[in-house]
């Protein structure tokens, strides 16, 4: 059995960190110890190294995700009833906003003020969403972003309106023929992070119209649950990201060459077919290290080629 010897780890962590996923770590380290594979994810395991996918340039990608206050009106009867804007008396906001940069691991969050007034916090949270070149949720699409963009609008704020966006929600939909399309289901199905219970519409009443004990309590509670579903959409999104059609090419915005991966902007790609549109025209398919597909035109795999051609020959 290979040693792992304080010299091996301290390269082991070097090119970890180096390398833009943890197979091409893995491939290098077999290479360079020659070792298997299989050999050095135990040494990972040994060492406490994630085994996920790293992203290239992760600190633009900000996985968010909001609550809401719910809104009142005023009706005259129970039942089944249309009710108009003019019988709302008071306009839902949001309470809180979870959010957290992939590949770092703090987990920040914001609330509304004592008036449960949402502007403070939405002016804050901007200054972190408009650096953003993606944004990460679960129906945030539907929900989240525009929901973000009305508070702004309502209060004069500075909103990036072309941030991209990945709804995990619409992902699934699209891929996946599922038995339900919910979040909880969702991790479940994935074999990831479960989704947090709460405790039902008790916790939104509590902290709409509780003491200010209880606000106090069930704001605290309703943040707790805010941050789980943080954890639970980044790890779906990793996980699925070997299926997603990329939003934004990583590797180009990193400075890299078309023909790199989409995804996390690593040259370690190969093909994996060839295929033509009906106008006749060649389209490229790839595949990453992280065993993720992305097209390509003919030109920028002739530019993969020749980087390959011109690789060899200088080894």
């Amino acid at each position: 059995m290979s040693k792992l010897t304080q010299e091996r780890i301290d390269v082991i962590k070097m090119i970890h960190e180096k390398e833009s996923s943890v197979k091409e770590a893995q491939a290098k380290l077999s290479s360079l110890f020659n070792v298997s594979e299989r050999t050095v994810r135990r040494w990972f395991k040994e060492i406490g190294l994630s085994g996920e996918v790293k992203i290239v340039n992760s600190s633009k990608v900000l996985v968010y995700d909001i609550e809401t206050s719910r809104a009142t009106a005023k009706v005259f009867w129970t039942g089944k009833q249309y009710v108009g804007y003019k019988q709302i008396v008071k306009q839902p906001s949001i309470i809180s906003i979870s959010f957290k940069w992939i590949g770092e691991d703090t987990v920040h969050d914001l609330v509304w003020d004592k008036n449960h007034n949402d502007k403070k916090m939405v002016k804050e949270f901007l200054k972190h969403y408009n650096k953003a070149d993606m944004v990460i949720g679960f129906n945030n699409d539907n929900f989240d972003n525009r929901w973000i963009n009305a508070v702004a609008m309502k209060n004069d704020l500075h909103v990036n309106t072309f941030v991209k966006s990945m709804d995990l929600y619409k992902q699934e939909k699209r891929l996946f023929r599922l038995l339900s399309y919910s979040m909880d289901f969702s991790s479940l199905f994935a074999k990831v992070e479960r989704k947090q219970s709460h405790e039902g519409m008790l916790m939104w009443d509590m902290v709409e119209d509780g003491t200010p004990e209880q606000q106090k309590e069930y704001l605290r509670k309703m943040v707790n649950y805010n941050v789980g579903d943080i954890i639970t959409t980044e790890e779906l999104y990793i996980r699925l990201l070997p299926y997603l059609k990329h939003k934004i090419h990583f590797g180009v915005l990193n400075g890299e060459e078309k023909w790199t991966c989409p995804n996390t902007g690593s040259k370690e790609v190969s093909l994996y077919k060839r295929t033509c549109t009906p106008a006749g025209t060649i389209q490229i398919i790839m595949q990453s290290s992280d065993e993720s597909l992305y097209k390509m035109s003919n030109k920028s795999y002739i530019d993969y080629l020749t980087y390959k051609t011109t690789n060899n020959e200088q080894e």
